[in-house]
């Protein structure tokens, strides 16, 4: 396994825990189902990041 990959986990780990602090709690239930869309190329980053947001 590449490290990128390996890195993945922990990224979406670090992800969470941002949410949190930020009290964004439907962005965080939100999170694995955008996530999944970017990882299937159905979103670009950025309108990842803009769902997010407008939770």
């Amino acid at each position: 396994m590449s490290a990128t990959l390996d890195a993945i986990p922990s990224m979406i780990d670090r992800i969470r825990h941002d949410l949190v602090g930020l009290k964004m709690p439907r962005a965080l239930e939100a999170l694995d189902h955008v996530v999944r869309r970017l990882e299937h190329g159905e979103l670009s980053a950025l309108e990842a990041i803009d769902i997010l947001l407008s939770e």
